[in-house]
């Protein structure tokens, strides 16, 4: 998480006055740093990163500055923690446009920055970052007849991703202009100057007389007397919104919000994937340095310390809160789950060093809000994989990770659901390259986290033959669905969907316990959804197929290439799915179960959107 400095006054200490605020925003994190500042109407701009001083602080970028006690009125500041690009002086921020007419600093990531590209046209970089692309849209729009703040509105309502931004014009730098799509930026005031600061922690150092946080969804134009903030939204913008918000060519958002999965999965790493050193780059986990909890660990330099991850969640959430314990405990990380609404009642025993994280698609699931008041009285680290920018969870939790899945109308949650899942891919690897993962180990990961995107495509193919077996099994009433190891989570997350919206009873077991009861159910009436990729444990999942299509049990089997003619003998149906690595499994394998779900449904002439009974948000307890 960047920390961003603006400073507009009367009294001519923008310099020093940015510096120090940098100073005071380093505990966000930073690779390099950067300052431009407006003096006797010219800009001047300095950057320093730890390519050319490993140990830097912004008392070095002030050394950099000549005349640094120079009357300056105005000056923009920006510690960097790289996402685009590498780490070097080129890449820092301040960022300005092809005419240097607008200088920019940033805190997000573009999520669409191919479209940003496109929409500028002809124009030369000089960067890699996505941020010189924000300040050449500002640009391009004000050559087209925009006037300054409308090409700041133009360009935030035309970019993804949960983005903050503060721009000034070099020839006229009486005032800033900020605008915040779902990130964090305070507006300060005092005698004869304002700051815009990303972070608290500076303001102690001035005379305040009055602060306010720029809230997501507005713009503040803000000089040395104040600042006026009006809504970033406009007509565009509300097209925009509705149409990525409509159903486009689809009959139901579910089935809109299945297909869209391997963009959504994309934009949940996308920027985040550190190849060089096999890790992930997650900036709501590295800002955490000034948090500390009871026994006063600094989360971010200290991670290794944390004793155990807690996972808590409901629902589909909850799925991937157990997908995170077994990862993490794959990784040699100790990590446990927790139904959000049973937390406070079955008496959890945990260390003051434990971490809790919150999973919620909404961030305001009344039950994990619930827990997250519980931790904060026992001043435990909590933090939260959210998908909804300023929810409450995403407000009050200590830090977090966005998922990106963009909205997601369905009640009942698909593309959220893998979003979560490739987002604990990054958490483990990050944990885990920080103890004991090798850098080979890393990198293998990621990059087969990278193909996932069109492995899942590839799943979404399959439409029509699982379309054909939903009505195939249409007339039973109770189904099974199984697994083993990593693929439990997905027969667990397969059944949930498949009851919430055929209203079919259906089960999940791990497979090895079918002899230990539900074995006693099977008979032809009652079909079993069995995931059995190639990986391995396949041989001893295959030995319960066997039982079950001795007692004369309908098996679905879904299962790779590899295994196709194995079992094109031994069950009843198969449907296909990408291999990849057995961890990574149940984000191919969830797709066909989805899909199940949704074409029968479908079939009953059920709404899939509006299950009965059943909201998108659970705001009560």
């Amino acid at each position: 998480m960047c920390g961003i400095c603006g400073y507009i006054g009367v009294n001519g200490a923008a310099t020093k006055s940015v510096i120090e605020a940098l100073h005071d925003l380093e505990h966000r994190g930073y690779d390099s740093a950067g300052l431009s500042r407006v003096c006797e109407g010219k800009v001047e701009t300095y950057k320093i990163s730890i390519e050319e001083k490993p140990d830097f602080t912004a008392s070095d970028l002030a050394d950099t500055i000549p005349d640094f006690h120079k009357p300056c009125k105005m000056a923009l500041g920006h510690n960097r923690w790289r996402t685009f690009g590498g780490i070097n002086k080129i890449n820092t921020h301040p960022h300005y446009d092809n005419d240097r007419l607008f200088y920019l600093v940033h805190n997000g990531n573009v999520e669409n920055l191919k479209d940003v590209e496109k929409e500028i046209g002809i124009w030369k970089r000089y960067s890699e970052t996505d941020t010189e692309a924000i300040v050449n849209l500002i640009a391009k729009y004000y050559k087209q007849g925009s006037s300054f703040s409308e090409a700041v509105k133009r360009t935030i309502n035309f970019i993804d991703g949960a983005n903050v931004i503060v721009v000034f014009k070099a020839d006229e730098p009486e005032y800033f202009i900020s605008a915040n799509k779902g990130g964090p930026i305070i507006l300060a005031k005092g005698k004869d100057f304002s700051l815009l600061v990303s972070d608290p922690a500076p303001l102690e150092k001035f005379n305040i007389t009055s602060k306010a946080p720029l809230e997501s969804g507005n713009i503040a134009v803000v000089d040395a007397s104040g600042w006026k903030v009006e809504s970033s939204r406009n007509d565009n913008e509300s097209k925009k919104r509705k149409k990525k918000n409509s159903k486009n060519n689809y009959k139901h958002f579910m089935l809109k919000e299945i297909m869209e999965q391997a963009e959504t999965f994309a934009n949940a790493f996308r920027g985040r994937l550190i190849h060089e050193a096999g890790t992930a780059k997650l900036g709501g986990l590295e800002s955490l340095s000034a948090v500390k909890n009871v026994s006063g660990m600094n989360f971010s330099r200290e991670i290794r310390r944390i004793n155990r991850f807690h996972f808590v969640a409901c629902g589909t959430a909850y799925n991937a809160g157990l997908y995170a314990k077994l990862l993490l405990n794959r990784f040699g990380i100790q990590a446990e789950v927790h139904i959000a609404n049973e937390f406070c009642y079955s008496h959890p025993v945990f260390d003051p060093r434990d971490a809790f994280i919150l999973i919620s698609q909404s961030g305001e699931t009344a039950d994990t809000i619930e827990v997250m008041n519980e931790i904060k009285i026992k001043g435990n680290v909590y933090l939260g994989i959210l998908n909804v920018p300023d929810s409450r969870i995403w407000r009050e939790t200590d830090a977090g990770i966005g998922i990106r899945a963009g909205t997601e109308r369905g009640v009942a949650s698909t593309k959220a659901f893998t979003s979560q899942l490739a987002c604990i891919v990054l958490l483990a690897v990050f944990l885990a390259r920080q103890r004991n993962m090798t850098i080979d180990t890393g990198q293998k990961i990621l990059f087969e986290l990278e193909k996932l995107p069109t492995k899942i495509e590839e799943s979404l193919k399959s439409t029509r033959k699982i379309s054909a077996i939903a009505r195939k099994y249409l007339e039973y009433d109770n189904f099974y669905f199984l697994g083993r190891y990593f693929n439990l989570i997905t027969a667990m997350e397969g059944s949930l969907k498949f009851k919430e919206i055929s209203y079919k009873h259906s089960e999940a077991y791990p497979l090895g316990e079918m002899k230990h009861g539900p074995l006693a159910l099977i008979d032809q009436n009652f079909p079993s959804f069995v995931i059995i990729p190639d990986d391995s444990v396949f041989n001893k999942s295959l030995v319960n197929v066997y039982e079950i299509k001795g007692r004369e049990g309908k098996v679905i089997a879904l299962t790779n290439k590899s295994k196709e003619k194995e079992l094109k003998k031994q069950v009843d149906d198969l449907i296909i799915f990408p291999e990849t690595l057995d961890f990574l499994s149940p984000i191919l394998s969830v797709v066909p179960l989805q899909l199940l779900a949704y074409y029968t449904s479908i079939a009953k002439g059920i709404n899939p959107d509006k299950p009965r009974n059943l909201a998108k948000t659970v705001t009560v307890s």
